[in-house]
């Protein structure tokens, strides 16, 4: 009965586990995801619709906080570049400039987090160029409805391809998906600067990012140092096509590999339309009862990893990257171990900076680092923490 039980819990696994059932295969490359939302301030238009002219928000007084000087924008200012992408200096855009921006998704506290810096980019623009009305700088703000979703958002660069931009920021849920769209972009002048995830092409201005396989890798390190450097552990990653899963993935397997002996990888789930992560996690908590830790590689996957585990009721040592509501409870209760959290914020502000740079033909960095930060319940409560946390 056992041996039917193990059987049909593989079964389950494969549409979505590269490893697994004591494989030890290096893990493939995968791609990301994410839903609609337009312009500086939030509204309920489809892909199609044009960006709106800007309304004056009523603010509350936590709107009206100066972000100059928060951790987030000083670590941008310092490690991003060879330039200062928290300043607007040699910024001077044209009036009415329009940018483009399609995510993975809109829904997951991480992209509303970018969000955020984008739109005070945006205004800090205007506040600078005195642009009211129609003169103002103009942005929307879309994605699919699902991470796994790329032939939505190939439409969704369509639509806004058509609407002719000043220029296209671009989180690309599958790395691969895309050349035809930025051929599209190349040819009528607009320029791609990339965020988050990268896609694998020449017609990329920039990309403003997270340093991903470093972030992989010290979780390894982290998450062997809470198991005492022995036993077993499993991963669970989002979409396999997003660089940003394959990059933390292979940072997490292959520090393992090489640097700690005693530490064998059971397991690695991929995100997956046919079952959900968290029954995934569970099917592994079952078929490998001896697994001393869990790695997930962003929100979605660590909040189906701490569901799994709660429900085993066992003590598994959980490592996380993100750091949406579930995250930061698991982290203050210790149920989540700490997790590594992307500086969401700076990675909308650089993007719009990088963005207009690109459109005013000033160079950009290839590269633009917008760093991350490890929390854990020794400083998930500071203040100078605060705004990497996404609720």
């Amino acid at each position: 009965m056992k041996k039917v039980l193990v059987g049909l819990l593989c079964c389950m696994l494969a549409a979505g586990v590269i490893s697994g059932c004591g494989s030890k295969e290096k893990p493939k490359s995968d791609k990301s995801q994410n839903h609609t939302e337009k312009t500086e301030e939030q509204s309920d238009t489809t892909s199609t619709e044009k960006p709106q002219e800007e309304k004056e928000p009523s603010k509350e007084p936590e709107e009206e906080k100066n972000m100059a000087n928060d951790l987030t924008m000083q670590v941008l200012k310092e490690q991003a570049g060879t330039r200062d992408y928290t300043s607007l200096e040699e910024l001077n855009p044209e009036p009415g400039s329009y940018i483009a921006v399609v995510v993975k998704n809109t829904k997951s506290s991480f992209w509303a987090s970018v969000k955020r810096g984008m739109d005070d980019a945006v205004k800090d623009l205007n506040q600078k160029m005195g642009y009211k009305g129609e003169d103002k700088i103009k942005i929307s703000f879309e994605g699919p409805s699902e991470e796994t979703d790329v032939e939505s958002q190939i439409n969704i660069i369509d639509a806004v391809l058509s609407e002719n931009p000043a220029v296209l920021c671009l989180a690309a849920i599958d790395m691969e998906s895309c050349e035809a769209q930025l051929e599209a972009a190349a040819e009528n002048d607009i320029p791609v600067v990339v965020l988050d995830s990268g896609v694998q092409s020449s017609l990329v201005n920039s990309v403003c990012a997270t340093d991903n396989y470093s972030m992989g890798a010290e979780a390894a390190n982290k998450l062997a140092e809470a198991i005492g450097g022995q036993g077993q552990v499993a991963v669970m990653t989002h979409v396999a096509a997003s660089q940003t899963s394959r990059d933390r993935e292979i940072g997490f397997t292959e520090t393992i590999a090489n640097n700690y002996p005693e530490i064998e990888i059971v397991n690695i789930s991929h995100e997956n339309p046919e079952t959900s992560m968290t029954e995934m996690a569970e099917a592994v908590l079952k078929l490998y009862p001896d697994v001393k830790g869990y790695f997930g590689t962003n929100e979605h996957a660590t909040n189906a990893v701490l569901d799994a585990v709660s429900a085993s009721g066992r003590e598994i040592a959980v490592l996380g990257i993100d750091a949406g509501k579930k995250q930061i409870d698991a982290v203050k209760k210790g149920t989540e171990i700490g997790t590594f959290v992307q500086n969401s914020y700076g990675m909308g502000y650089a993007t719009v900076v990088a963005a207009m740079r690109a459109d005013l033909e000033l160079e950009n960095d290839t590269f633009i680092n917008c760093g991350y930060q490890w929390i854990d319940g020794n400083s998930i409560e500071l203040s100078e923490y605060a705004n990497y946390l996404y609720e």
